[in-house]
């Protein structure tokens, strides 16, 4: 069995709702392999997202391993829905080195711009990464525990261009920008 098939079997087996696409390469070099688009993982998602069928498993295994961990210490409760910026983008690096291509290029990357919890309440990277209390707190937990996780991960911390969103991929590359 080749490596699409296991992956695809993988999201099969976790549930994920998805749809097969097509792999595919544009002529700036980017495009992905192993191409699915996601609609829900662990955790409902605010949109069908293109991506490479690997970050899909690691989005996965980040919800419930670490987001669905985080919100019960916090809060008492589940996550009931992330919110995403999108994965992919054919581009180049932002605020790195615009002349490499970003792992969005490649499906490999995905911006979580915040969570909704099971009784409505909205936390907000943007409003709450650098605020006191429960909510800036998980989203803390949530950057650090992902950072064994993916090969990159990008907080407000960062810089001025990650402020509204935690930024994780499956790249070659390695940091945890926390």
């Amino acid at each position: 069995m080749d490596s699409a098939a296991a992956c695809m079997r993988g999201l099969d087996q976790k549930h994920i709702f998805y749809e097969r696409l097509r792999d595919w390469t544009s002529p700036e070099g980017c495009g992905i392999e192993q191409a699915v688009r996601v609609d829900r993982s662990a955790i409902e998602w605010n949109r069908k997202t293109m991506m490479a069928c690997p970050l899909a498993t690691a989005i996965w295994d980040f919800e419930t391993r670490v987001v669905q961990p985080a919100a019960q210490r916090n809060f008492g409760q589940t996550v009931r829905k992330m919110s995403n910026a999108g994965s992919y983008n054919c581009r180049g690096e932002v605020g790195g080195r615009p002349e490499r291509l970003s792992q969005h290029s490649f499906g490999r990357a995905l911006d979580i711009t915040g969570f909704e919890l099971a009784d409505g309440t909205v936390i907000s990277v943007l409003r709450d990464w650098r605020g006191n209390g429960a909510k800036s707190e998980f989203l803390h937990q949530v950057a650090q525990g992902a950072c064994p996780m993916f090969s990159v991960v990008l907080t407000p911390n960062r810089n001025i261009e990650h402020r509204d969103h935690l930024h994780l991929d499956i790249g070659p590359h390695k940091l945890c920008g926390y």
